[in-house]
């Protein structure tokens, strides 16, 4: 399954890289159906996904960046394969980022998910914004 999202930020490229590339700060920027989001050590994150009744714990750990334009992150904990990008560039004083999530999931429950998934990215670009751009 793959999903996309978009959206401009406030915050210039800078501003949002330093969210988006430390784990620390990544991690508060997560959707509300991610929870206990915490930092291992060596800066891989372990979190818990709960949607639809179920909950599974994942960790993530970034594989690849290009400050402060490109973040990619693979999901290690072995459950499923999910890769997700984070992709940002200039808008004007602000920032446009997307996100490309690509997650295994089994053909039947993509059409379920693909929308839960889709909601969930929104909120975690939303957070990014307000955070970003210091606004509480």
């Amino acid at each position: 399954m793959k999903i996309e999202v978009s959206r401009r930020c406030a915050a210039p490229p800078e501003a949002v890289w330093a969210w988006v590339a430390d784990p620390h700060r990544h991690i508060q920027m997560l959707p509300s159906a991610i929870r206990n989001a915490q930092v291992l050590e060596g800066g891989d994150m372990r979190a818990e996904l709960v949607t639809a009744g179920v909950s599974e714990v994942m960790v993530v750990r970034v594989i690849a960046t290009e400050p402060p334009r490109r973040l990619e992150e693979e999901r290690i904990d072995g459950r499923r394969r999910a890769t997700t990008v984070f992709e940002l560039e200039p808008d004007g004083d602000g920032s446009r980022v997307t996100i490309r999530s690509e997650v295994e999931v089994p053909r039947l429950v993509a059409g379920l998910a693909k929308p839960a998934v889709t909601r969930a990215l929104d909120e975690q670009l939303a957070n990014l914004d307000r955070l970003s751009s210091g606004a509480e």
